[in-house]
């Protein structure tokens, strides 16, 4: 299990999960905001020395180097705290094939509420899962934005990892996020 090809690709040395009994339940790439801290510097250097590992850390290390290297995984997501439009929006944004993009306004059409693309968005932005739910192939209509902060960044890397264009996917859109260092 190659850890270090996540460290290079996430850009971090850090995640955080939370499990339930359905499944995974959040996973950030920053320390200390799930209920497992994982340190994947630590983790591979313990890995080298042949001791065992967690059989939950061990599944998420698994299924990050699949999703880095094909596009998908097969954790168990459980995402029952969020409500039923919600839940929708994140199962047609799960179907989303890698290397395909579509819109918020795409995945509200396909919901049966074209009128919901906002809506969509705001569902889209309370992932818990990070890339685990691939929301960085759901895009605006106006494109993504030139923004190197945060989930942007990840996103942009994805895309381009997916074989996309990031200049086509951009259009004219520039983010105005205060915390933007592209402003």
């Amino acid at each position: 299990m190659n850890i270090e090809k996540i460290i290079d690709f996430l850009e971090t040395d850090k995640m955080s999960i939370t499990f339930s009994p359905r499944g995974l339940k959040f996973l950030s790439l920053k320390a200390d905001q799930g209920e497992v801290c994982i340190d994947l510097k630590l983790l591979s250097k313990e890995q080298a020395a042949g001791r065992p590992m967690d059989p939950m850390i061990k599944t998420v290390i698994e299924e990050t180097l699949n999703f880095i290297e094909t596009g998908k995984q097969e954790v168990p997501l459980d995402l029952t705290a969020f409500t039923s439009f919600q839940q929708n929006v994140f199962a047609a944004v799960s179907k989303v094939k890698p290397g395909t993009v579509v819109t918020y306004k795409g995945i509200a059409e396909a919901l049966g509420k074209p009128g919901a693309a906002q809506a969509v968005g705001s569902a889209i932005a309370k992932n818990p899962v990070s890339y685990f739910l691939p929301t960085h192939r759901v895009i605006p209509q106006k494109g993504i934005g030139i923004c190197r902060t945060g989930a942007g960044h990840l996103r942009e890397k994805f895309l381009a990892h997916e074989g996309h264009d990031l200049a086509k996917l951009r259009g004219n859109y520039v983010c105005t996020r205060k915390k933007c260092c592209m402003e």
